[in-house]
Formats: structure tokens, C-alpha cells, sequence
């Protein structure tokens, strides 16, 4: 595969040398050689075909090194503005994700300030607020302690916080005088 490979650039390489060479011939030979009566080329004429194809070299040799130069340019320069793109892109990408996690994060802290808001219970309020499950005015029913009064513990005296009870899933006064 490599050698066919080779050998085509082989063929291309000997197909632009003899296209150049036929060109510079053929121009060179229309603007140098006039007398048509001689079987050779007169001095003056040799001179000017000798100055001609210099020329026309010099200039091809000129003309492809700024070709190729250009060519090199044009990738550099469109491989950094695709390295640009691509920069542009995974910036893009990381605000992306950043302004997802914002999100995510605000919802949660929205959810947890909703939640906070019932679980953080005071100490002062709870003590302050009177639960009572038990009968009104029934003697034979103990007293039933207020919950800060269960929640906190007498070495600190910190009350553990407590998410609310809905009051559907407290039992009732008379539930709790039956299991008594």
C-alpha cells in the first residue's frame, strides 16, 4: 500500500516537473528566438533564453515557497482557531454545568430552608408551649412532659432538634388512656 503510495507521489512529482519544464520552454522560445532562418540559436538568443528561464525559475521557486508558506499559515491558523473553538466550547460546557449546580443547589437550599423552617424547633418556644394528650382534668392520667422537657439532657442542657409531627399520626387522648 505504501509503495503504491510512493509511487504515485513519484508520478504527481515527475508530472509537475515536466509541466514546468514544457511551460518555461515553450515561453521562453516565443520570446527569445526570432530568426528562424539558422538551424541554431544565435548568441543574442542564447542569452536571452539563459536570462528567461533563470528568471522564470527564480520566480517558480519564489512563487511556491510563499505557496507553501501560505499553506502552512492557513493551518496554523486554523488549527489554533479550532483550539479557540473548542476552549469556547468546554468553557461553555463548564458554565453549563456551574449554572446546573447553581441550580441544584438552590433548589436544595430552598427545600432545606422549607425544611429547616419546621425542624429547627426552639428550645424557649417549646418550653413555652403547652402539649397536652391526655384528658382535660382527668387526675388518674400522670402529667405528660413537655417536649423540650424530653429532648433535652441535663448536662448541656441542648435540646436535640426534631422534625414536626403532623397531628394526624399523634394518637389520641383516648387511644393513650386505652394502652395505659
Amino acid at each position: 500500500m505504501s509503495s503504491t503510495l510512493a509511487n504515485e507521489a513519484n508520478q504527481r512529482g515527475l508530472k509537475d516537473f515536466l509541466t514546468l519544464y514544457n511551460t518555461i520552454t515553450e515561453y521562453c522560445f516565443n520570446k527569445c528566438v526570432s530568426n528562424f532562418n539558422e538551424r541554431s540559436a544565435s548568441g543574442q538568443e542564447r542569452s536571452c533564453i539563459e536570462v528567461c528561464t533563470d528568471n522564470y525559475v527564480q520566480f517558480n521557486q519564489r512563487f511556491m515557497f510563499n505557496f507553501v508558506d501560505h499553506q502552512e499559515r492557513r493551518k496554523r491558523e486554523t488549527e489554533a482557531a479550532a483550539i479557540e473553538a473548542a476552549k469556547k466550547e468546554a468553557l461553555a460546557a463548564q458554565e453549563a454545568q456551574a449554572q446546573q449546580a447553581a441550580e441544584v443547589l438552590e433548589s436544595l437550599s430552598a427545600a432545606s430552608s422549607d425544611t429547616s423552617s419546621m425542624v429547627n424547633l426552639d428550645a424557649a418556644a417549646l418550653s413555652n408551649q403547652q402539649v397536652s394528650l391526655a384528658a382535660p382534668e382527668n387526675p388518674s392520667v400522670p402529667d405528660v412532659p413537655s417536649p423540650a422537657e424530653v429532648l433535652s439532657f441535663p448536662e448541656n442542657n441542648s435540646v436535640v432538634e426534631t422534625a414536626p409531627v403532623a397531628p394526624s399520626s399523634l394518637p389520641s387522648a383516648e387511644n393513650s388512656l386505652k394502652n395505659v
